[in-house]
């Protein structure tokens, strides 16, 4: 029992030195995806918020699928936004670890089949096919959100991206971003801190996992 509370007292140290909440779900989370326990502690913090859901770069729905869950839980619609035919083009930013190409899978109806199989609904949510920003602009002008996950990968789509949802995320809802490397120089992580620094409509609410969630304040 005295080993449990060290390694509970241990943990939630570590929770206060990072500068996050305490009740912050403690589960083993592996880089470049996210735990559906985070998302599950996360939603809540939206309930009393208005706008829809939704994740840019869904890539085969993992995240997804939990995404689209909580929405309808909350009487909210969920929105994908990707490609479905794999990451753009990089430029200099990004280097070579994500070619063009790359997370392909097969186009809209293999995301759709995956949803399906996976139990979500089709009318829980819409899909949003395209690179970036030609998805983002086939969306509805006055589309707002309470909840998003945004993981594109690459520099240049991550700065389109967080400039689209910006004044479309209302007061107190979530931005999720994955990707944020700690000491990282480029990618989506160079994306994320020229956003940090221009923009003050955000707060920071967690990090771990190489994951930035972010609260719109104003």
């Amino acid at each position: 029992m005295l080993g449990n509370l060290a390694r509970e007292f241990v943990r939630l140290g570590r929770l206060l030195v990072a500068g996050n909440p305490l009740d912050l779900p403690n589960v083993e989370r592996r880089h470049g995806s996210w735990n559906h326990a985070d998302i599950e502690w996360l939603a809540p913090k939206v309930a009393n918020v208005a706008g829809d859901f939704a994740e840019i770069g869904v890539f085969r729905g993992a995240a997804f699928r939990k995404v689209a869950e909580l929405a309808a839980a909350q009487n909210k619609h969920a929105h994908a936004f990707d490609s479905f035919a794999g990451m753009d083009e990089p430029t200099a930013a990004d280097g070579n670890a994500y070619p063009k190409g790359k997370f392909d899978i097969g186009g809209p109806a293999e995301f759709k089949r995956l949803m399906t199989k996976a139990g979500v609904a089709r009318e829980r949510y819409t899909l949003w096919a395209g690179y970036v920003p030609d998805c983002l602009n086939k969306a509805p002008s006055d589309l707002r959100f309470s909840f998003v996950i945004l993981d594109l990968d690459h520099y240049q789509p991550t700065v389109e991206a967080l400039a689209w949802l910006q004044p479309r995320i209302n007061p107190g809802g979530i931005l999720a971003l994955d990707d944020y490397v700690p000491g990282g120089t480029g990618l989506a992580t160079k994306a994320i801190r020229e956003f940090r620094a221009s923009d003050r409509s955000f707060r920071k609410l967690a990090e771990f996992n190489q994951q930035l969630i972010l609260q719109k304040i104003a």
